[in-house]
């Protein structure tokens, strides 16, 4: 067996040659890899940023249209004054159920001809979109005649309406009008006639309470 001891450019041949070995051997099984898993994580990533996005537009969608169609719009029984009680005991009913952090502030009663017109202001919070629309369709169609006249709501962090998610806190506030009749009351104690500034006029406020009489 022969034996032969390489020379010095032979052995630097070889360590090059070794070591364009050892680099196309980490560049396609080792870097290639790597590469494809980055672009397939990327890849999913973006669908689910996408799925996240088309998921924000459809809530925000339904959630505009609940807005709408809970707004501007009267039902109810018409009740003779004085019906706050009963008022205060139905909303204690639907906010315990899906809201929290509840803060009322009631204005005094309003006389117009023989409306009485009673504004709250409502702020409260819920863990949910869904939690917010149950809600504000229970105050649409509360058994005593009422008006929500004004919706806002922002998510946990106070950003505005676009960021909601599914699952995300919400802050609300709604302004709503409820209507009660003099006819047939036997005081009117704390009742006011005023003309104080509203977005509706006192005798729109007056023909809305009467609807669907």
């Amino acid at each position: 067996m022969l034996k032969r001891e390489f020379t010095f450019k032979e052995k630097i041949l070889i360590l090059v040659a070794a070591v364009l070995a050892l680099g196309l051997i980490y560049y396609n099984f080792v870097y290639k890899y790597f590469q494809n898993q980055m672009t397939l994580y990327d890849t999913a990533s973006l669908e689910n940023e996408l799925m996240i996005e088309q998921s924000k537009a459809t809530k925000i969608s339904q959630m505009r249209q609940i807005i709408e169609e809970s707004s501007g719009r009267v039902k109810g029984d018409l009740s003779v004054y004085n019906n706050q009680s009963n008022e205060i005991i139905e909303m204690g009913r639907i906010f315990d159920e899906d809201a929290y952090n509840v803060s009322v502030n009631w204005s005094d009663p309003v006389l117009n001809g023989t409306i009485i017109r009673r504004d709250v202001n409502i702020t409260f919070s819920t863990n949910s979109y869904d939690n917010f629309k149950n809600v504000l369709k229970k105050m649409s169609e509360m058994k005593y005649r009422c008006l929500i006249r004004n919706v806002t709501v922002a998510d946990g962090r106070n950003n505005e309406v676009e960021g909601i998610r599914e699952s995300d806190e919400l802050n609300a506030s709604i302004s709503v009008t409820f209507f009660e009749t003099s006819d047939g009351a036997t005081l009117l104690a704390g009742v006011t006639i005023d003309n104080a500034d509203t977005d509706l006029s006192d005798s729109e406020l007056a023909q809305r309470a009467h609807a669907y009489d």
